[in-house]
């Protein structure tokens, strides 16, 4: 079912998040103060405004209440962040996700109310620390504070030692493989006796040093 998105600043974040929601067949405005960024989005979104998103008055007739969501971007600007943020929330936007530049920022944000708050320099850097860390490793997903849901490819050294699930020797108690994703195939909760080749994803679920354990076998 179609939902309706407003995104207030149409920088390179902004512009990427309102050209996907438009993609997966959604509603979406988008709003700038700088022209070109409007024309540039105007033929691919559903209605695309020229205006001051730190100005309350032109915020009010962008009837933000009736949105599903509102994301605000607003390159680096750290007051326009905030201004936009609390007139938003004052406007009754149903549910806020905010980009911050820096911790003060993601802090501010955060006591402003904001119900989702993107750092991407901050998450690229703990993806790519975990990549390098564990090299297989595709993408996570942090669920607690030692909890994670993993993807990472089997390696050559991995399916030397192992050529099964049951060969993996994963402790059922605090790992769980979901399901391992084959090119196109996904077989979901497999078994014991599924087989292992090179290039296959296991997705897994569970402790963070029981995953590391798993890690130095890749």
């Amino acid at each position: 079912m179609s939902r309706q998105f407003a995104i207030l600043g149409l920088g390179y974040f902004g512009s990427t998040v309102a050209r996907e929601l438009k993609r997966h067949d959604n509603q979406v405005l988008g709003v700038d103060r700088d022209e070109s960024r409007v024309d540039a989005l105007a033929e691919h979104l559903d209605h695309a405004v020229i205006a001051d998103i730190t100005d309350e008055k032109s915020l009010a007739e962008l009837s933000l209440e009736n949105y599903d969501a509102v994301l605000i971007d607003v390159d680096g600007n750290l007051e326009a962040s905030v201004i936009c943020t609390v007139h938003a929330k004052e406007l009754g936007a149903r549910e806020i996700w905010a980009k911050a530049h820096s911790d003060a920022h993601y802090k501010l944000l955060d006591r402003l109310g904001a119900d989702h708050i993107v750092y991407p320099e901050y998450d690229s850097g703990i993806r790519v620390a975990e990549s390098l860390n564990y090299h297989a490793m595709v993408d996570f997903i942090r669920l607690g504070e030692h909890e994670f849901i993993v993807e990472i490819e089997t390696t050559e050294r991995l399916t030397e030692q192992c050529d099964s699930v049951a060969t993996l020797g994963i402790d059922e108690r605090e790992l769980q493989l979901v399901a391992i994703k084959r090119g196109e195939e996904v077989i979901r909760a497999p078994g014991h006796d599924t087989t292992l080749t090179r290039g296959d994803h296991l997705v897994l679920m569970g402790d963070l040093a029981a995953l590391r354990e798993l890690g130095n076998k890749l």
